[in-house]
């Protein structure tokens, strides 16, 4: 009788050990689909966050876009005012209101490019006409650029040097 309750036992022992091995297999295995689960988890975070990033810094471009032309009245009235009146409180104070709007459009993400003098990158910048100076390089913006948070939203348009020596050109 001891014979069969060893055996009993034997393969109670050996079930106990079939169950813990297939148990060890089990709790690996929902340890990986956890970490995975985890690391989707991350993942899909930091893509939620980077869209809602981007949607925020690009959410004002449409209205930026409507007040560029505003922008670039102030420029060519600046350019334009008499020299008799440069000086004038009125003429000070429509600047300081010309500046402080361009700080706070700056304070959005916006900025003007620098392009004059420049070499012609047409991700930057329209030729509108080919004029004497170094080849191509920008040498007269007839109209400025802008980049909102680094990506330009509005191309400078350009005048670009032909490679023709400016002294010579006259002749």
């Amino acid at each position: 009788m001891m014979k069969k309750d060893d055996q009993a036992k034997q393969g109670a022992k050996a079930d106990a050990a079939q169950q813990i091995v297939q148990l060890q297999k089990d709790l690996d295995q929902f340890r990986e689909l956890a970490a995975r689960a985890q690391a989707d988890l991350q993942n899909a975070k930091m893509r939620v966050e980077k869209e809602a990033g981007d949607m925020r810094k690009f959410a004002t471009e449409s209205i930026v876009r409507r007040i560029l032309p505003t922008l670039d009245n102030f420029t060519r009235a600046f350019q334009h005012v008499p020299a008799d009146i440069k000086d004038h409180e009125w003429v000070r104070g429509v600047a300081a209101i010309e500046q402080d709007l361009m700080r706070q459009m700056e304070d959005a993400g916006l900025k003007r490019m620098q392009s004059l003098g420049q070499i012609v990158d047409p991700m930057r910048h329209e030729t509108l006409s080919l004029g004497p100076g170094e080849d191509g390089k920008v040498v007269e913006v007839f109209e400025e650029g802008y980049e909102l948070n680094g990506r330009v939203i509005r191309v400078a348009k350009v005048k670009a040097g032909s490679g023709v020596d400016i002294s010579t050109s006259s002749m």
